[in-house]
């Protein structure tokens, strides 16, 4: 094996990784910071640490905001436009085409149900539901989450979106 050969067979995977990483960290640096409400419990993952598992408020959308048919929401990404009310932003629309402007999240649907069987509830993920901390943290975090919920800071660029912190409101 020659040089040129050797050189590339290690750089190439390593390049690969770092191009991983471009996203995460434009959106970290560029893009718009957002306040979420959350709702928490604190896991310990053996293998990883404290970590707090987050269920968002706009992670259930009523169905009044999808007009979509649930045939076209199964397995499809979907753009949830948010808009701002007070100091956190929540759901104003849900549609299968990207948004040209506002604040949005792209997610996959989950599932549907009924809330307190009258309205029926889409379930949508963002990827954003876990946010790994300090060692021996979480047990302190969990007990402020069960006296008042806890607030997301999420930094969103093009849809793409970053837990960066939580903190009790």
């Amino acid at each position: 094996m020659n040089k040129k050969t050797f050189l590339l067979a290690v750089l190439f995977p390593l390049l690969i990784l770092l191009a991983l990483t471009i996203k995460p960290q434009m959106t970290v640096l560029c893009g718009q910071e957002i306040l979420l409400e959350t709702k928490a419990f604190d896991p310990t993952d053996l293998f990883r640490g404290d970590y707090v598992a987050i269920s968002f408020a706009i992670s259930d959308i009523p169905k009044s905001k999808v007009t979509l048919p649930i045939d076209k929401v199964s397995d499809k990404t979907l753009y949830v436009s948010l808009k701002q009310e007070g100091k956190y932003y929540v759901v104003d629309q849900v549609s299968e085409n990207k948004p040209q402007q506002g604040v949005y999240l792209r997610g996959k649907f989950q599932q549907t149900y009924n809330q307190n069987n009258e309205s029926e509830m889409f379930k949508v993920d963002y990827s954003l539901n876990k946010y790994f901390l300090e060692q021996g943290s979480g047990k302190d975090l969990q007990l402020k989450s069960n006296a008042g919920g806890l607030v997301a800071t999420v930094k969103v660029l093009d849809g793409y979106g970053v837990l960066t912190g939580i903190a009790t409101p």
